[in-house]
């Protein structure tokens, strides 16, 4: 998590006296933690691959003549 919004975080909790150890901290965060899981499964497989295809576009196009075998034969090495 970047160092800013942990600190963020941070402050926003001791500014609300929030016990994170506290048993409701931990069942609040379970419950927000099932509800992003929910939302997440709701939407639609090809938007959740979108950014993983982007990606692999990124990366260029595959070359022809690799040969995996041999490359990772020669890590052995």
């Amino acid at each position: 998590m970047d160092d800013d919004i942990e600190r963020l975080r941070s402050l926003l909790l001791a500014m609300n006296e929030v016990d994170v150890e506290a048993a409701e901290y931990h069942k609040l965060r379970a419950q927000l933690i099932s509800e992003l899981v929910r939302m997440r499964a709701e939407q639609d497989l090809l938007e959740r691959l979108r950014p993983i295809q982007d990606q692999v576009e990124r990366i260029g196009t595959r070359d022809p003549d690799f040969d995996l075998k041999s490359f990772m034969d020669a890590s052995w090495e």
